[in-house]
């Protein structure tokens, strides 16, 4: 009597599986690694009479343009904002002066995907590149469906006097699933 190595029984067993199975699916899956969206120089007005206003808030709107994402059928794809970075330019030292920041994403036909919603913590310390994470990462799969996507920037707190700019990076991550 022969005996069997177990890698032979193995390959018994799924050939005997995938023949009681007949037309069984196959599924394939891959993350797809982060990439940085960044959009330079964000201008935002000063607010003249800020220091006389206290907390002010103000929005700021830019559109970034991309190739269109047109996907074949039968694939399923992720793109999901994993979270954005502020970097001060000109005007500003830090964003001590920032109490809440809101960013969104749209295709402009569909409502604002939030992206991050930042609330500064008393005494968190002084920083001229603030990174915030998305706390529920969402599916932007739509707004790069479209040739342009845009952001909204919503800062609250005691605002600068003077103009200020600011480079505000996305990073996003995917995975792409496709099932045959």
């Amino acid at each position: 009597m022969k005996n069997l190595k177990p890698t032979s029984m193995l390959f018994g067993a799924v050939a005997l599986l995938s023949l009681a199975l007949g037309g069984c699916m196959v599924q394939v899956e891959a993350d797809v690694p982060e990439v940085d969206i960044t959009q330079h120089d964000v201008k935002f007005e000063g607010v003249p009479a800020a220091a006389n206003l206290g907390d002010v808030s103000m929005t700021k709107t830019f559109s970034q343009q991309h190739q269109r994402l047109e996907l074949p059928s039968g694939l399923t794809t992720e793109v999901k904002a994993m979270g954005v970075t502020f970097t001060a330019k000109t005007g500003i030292d830090n964003f001590d002066f920032i109490k809440n920041m809101r960013v969104s994403m749209s295709d402009g036909t569909h409502a604002p995907v939030e992206l991050i919603d930042y609330q500064r913590v008393d005494g968190a310390p002084s920083t001229n590149v603030l990174t915030v994470e998305s706390a529920n990462p969402v599916n932007t799969l739509d707004e790069w469906k479209t040739d342009t996507a845009i952001f909204t920037v919503d800062i609250a707190g005691a605002l600068p006097s003077g103009d200020w700019t600011l480079d505000v990076s996305v990073r996003f991550a995917g995975k792409i699933v496709y099932k045959y």
